[in-house]
C-alpha cells in the first residue's frame, strides 16, 4: 500500500528524459547497467556515513562486492564524476515525480504557496522513503551542500534542477511583494533548511537504531510540519530593519552605476 507520501507524487524513471542521458546508459549490458548502480549505493551508503572527503574509490569498490579494482574507475573516472553520478541518479526520479506533480496541479492549486511547497517537498520525501538507499541519499545530499570543494553552482543548474526552478518561477508570481534581490536568497535558505532537517532526522534515526520519537509521526505530521515551517518562511513580510537594508544596497548600487 502506498505511503501517505507516495499518494502525493508519481514515480518517474530511473532514467531521465535528456537524450544524452539515455544514450550513454543505453550502451550498457544490464550486467554493467547493475555494476554501476551498485557502485553509486556503495558509494552513497559511505559517504553518508564518513563523509565525502574520507572515503576512496577503491572502499566502493570493496563495498559494492567488485572484485575488479578499477570498476569504479572504470565507470566513473574519479570521484567527484562519482559524486556527480550519485546526484544524478537520485535527481532523475526526483525530477520526474516533481513535474508530475506540478503538472496535476490545478490553476487554483498553482496560486497558493502551500500546493508548491509540497512539490518541492515530498519527491524529495517520497525518494528517502521508498527507494533503495533513500536514508544515505538525504545525509548524502546534506553533506554535498556543505562541501566547498565541488562546483555546486554548475551542478545546481544541471537539468536536475529544472522542476526546482519552476517551483520557484511559480512562487514568484504567488508573493510579487518578496523583493527580486531576497527571493532568490530565501528560496535557498529554505532549500538548504529542508534538506538538512529531513538528513538530521535521519541521523538520528541511524544513531539510536530507531525513529526518533520526536519525528516519529513522518512522514504525516512531521513533514507536514516542516512543509508550515517553509510556506512560512517563504511568505514572511519583510522587516522594517531588512527594509532599511535593502534600500540601503539599492542606493549603494545605484551610486556604483552612476
Amino acid at each position: 500500500m502506498p505511503s501517505a507520501i507516495s499518494r502525493n507524487v508519481r514515480a518517474g524513471p530511473t532514467i531521465g528524459s535528456r537524450g544524452e542521458v539515455v544514450t550513454a546508459r543505453s550502451k550498457l549490458t544490464p550486467t554493467s547497467e547493475r555494476t554501476r548502480e551498485q557502485l553509486i549505493l556503495a558509494g552513497e551508503r559511505l559517504f553518508a556515513q564518513h563523509g565525502l572527503d574520507c572515503v576512496s574509490l577503491r572502499q566502493i569498490n570493496s563495498a559494492a562486492g567488485q572484485r575488479n579494482s578499477s570498476a569504479a574507475h572504470y565507470h566513473f573516472g574519479s570521484k567527484d564524476a562519482l559524486v556527480q553520478a550519485i546526484h544524478e541518479y537520485r535527481g532523475e526520479r526526483i525530477n520526474e515525480r516533481r513535474r508530475a506533480m506540478l503538472a496535476h496541479m490545478s490553476a487554483h492549486d498553482k496560486a497558493l504557496v502551500r500546493p508548491l511547497i509540497k512539490a518541492l517537498v515530498y519527491p524529495i520525501v517520497a525518494e528517502i522513503e521508498e527507494a533503495e538507499g533513500g536514508g544515505n541519499f538525504i545525509i548524502f545530499l546534506s553533506q554535498l551542500y556543505s562541501s566547498p570543494a565541488l562546483d555546486l553552482i554548475n551542478m545546481w543548474r544541471s537539468h536536475l534542477s529544472e522542476s526546482v526552478g519552476d517551483v520557484y518561477q511559480q512562487l514568484r508570481c504567488v508573493l510579487p511583494d518578496i523583493p527580486e534581490e531576497l527571493a532568490g536568497m530565501r528560496f535557498g535558505l529554505m532549500w538548504v533548511a529542508m534538506i538538512n532537517t529531513l538528513a538530521n532526522r535521519q541521523r538520528l534515526k541511524v544513531v539510536r537504531g530507531e525513529e526518533p520519537a520526536v519525528t516519529r509521526s513522518l512522514p504525516v505530521l512531521f513533514v507536514s510540519n516542516v512543509i508550515d515551517m517553509l510556506c512560512g518562511a517563504a511568505a514572511a513580510p519583510l522587516s522594517a530593519d531588512t527594509e532599511a537594508e535593502l534600500r540601503e544596497l539599492r542606493a549603494a548600487a545605484s551610486r556604483q552605476s552612476a
